[in-house]
């Protein structure tokens, strides 16, 4: 395994350093942000974001954000939008790592990396001197840093309000010590840096020890670049923000007025426009549809229709649909509805 991961951060680091020179060379156009500086703790380099104007009586999330193997640019990052700060105000933490073959550690190990070690230590300092709230320190990471996400959560139960990894990874063995934190995980279905199995195993795992706080989102297609998905995920940063450690929530409404219809494509599912906003348990992440009594998909939580394009064709089928909120909660199942696939 570890010669595997070191075999995967070789390549990634190759990958990684023909495209930093072209980030770097194309944001050397650029000045910082106002709010970013960098800085040295205990021999890790890392870059500040701290948020315009902030007020030192109120607390405000620290994000934590682990790159890739030498993609170690950090200048910039969508939460410095003024867009995302402006609903969103945050401070964000980048630190640097410049030995890939250790990186920020992985889930196979025990023991941190040299380089996290530094790392945690940093936020603890921040901590002490900025208006943090550490019931809303939130970690994610790409490709190395999906790999340190993991790792750092599996040994940090409890100390993150939540994270998601991107085509990273993770041992099945460390699945009982990912259940604390609520986690987003992201792959490629045709990574080749990073076998997507990496993350559809250990996703599995928790799942079948009854993991409720994870979500598993996989890309048709896509190779080591992921990332890209992501960043059009339109839900990802609310649901970020929305997690905080010690709130207690409830579950959504049943999804009402399912209805089905055979058309040529397959069968067509219709249902009412959720409209719970307040309080925010209402809103609805996403919704899970099932055939038969087996979920086939998640569908974004603003939708009201769905094709289900594998249907069999000549036979009827039975639906229902789960409503989620951005707490993982479920609703309870709505009522099923028949349909018939013409042949």
């Amino acid at each position: 395994m570890t010669a595997m991961l070191s075999y995967a951060f070789r390549l990634t680091l190759f990958l990684f350093f023909n495209a930093s020179v072209l980030v770097a060379a194309a944001q050397g156009l650029r000045r910082p942000y106002a709010g970013y500086s960098e800085h040295r703790h205990d021999g890790l380099r890392y870059g500040f974001f701290k948020p315009a104007g902030y007020n030192a009586s109120k607390s405000y999330p620290l994000v934590v954000y682990l790159h890739g193997a030498n993609d170690t640019l950090s200048r910039e990052l969508a939460l410095y939008h003024e867009a995302v700060q402006r609903e969103h105000p945050c401070f964000v933490l980048t630190p640097k790592c410049l030995n890939p073959n250790v990186g920020w550690g992985d889930a196979w190990h025990t023991a941190h990396s040299p380089d996290m070690v530094k790392v945690l230590a940093a936020v603890d300092s921040l901590v002490g001197v900025y208006p943090i709230n550490t019931n809303r320190l939130y970690l994610y990471g790409i490709s190395m840093g999906g790999f340190g996400t993991f790792s750092v959560l599996s040994k940090e139960g409890g100390k993150f309000a939540a994270g998601y990894a991107v085509c990273g990874g993770a041992s099945v063995d460390a699945a009982p010590r990912l259940l604390q934190t609520p986690l987003w995980i992201f792959h490629g279905t045709d990574d080749d840096i990073v076998l997507a199995r990496y993350s559809r195993d250990v996703y599995h795992e928790m799942i079948r020890l009854g993991g409720k706080h994870v979500r598993y989102t996989e890309y048709p297609g896509v190779k080591h670049n992921s990332w890209e998905n992501v960043a059009r995920e339109k839900s990802l940063v609310k649901w970020l923000f929305l997690q905080e450690k010690g709130r207690i929530h409830s579950a959504p409404e049943v999804v009402q007025k399912l209805a089905g219809s055979s058309v040529s494509e397959g069968i067509q599912l219709s249902w009412a426009a959720h409209t719970g906003t307040a309080p925010v348990d209402q809103e609805v992440w996403f919704y899970r549809v099932f055939r038969d009594g087996t979920l086939i998909d998640e569908v974004a939580g603003d939708a009201t229709r769905y094709l289900d394009a594998k249907a069999t064709s000549g036979q009827k089928h039975t639906y229902h649909l789960v409503a989620v909120n951005y707490f993982f909660q479920p609703s309870a199942a709505s009522l099923l509805v028949a349909v018939g696939r013409s042949k």
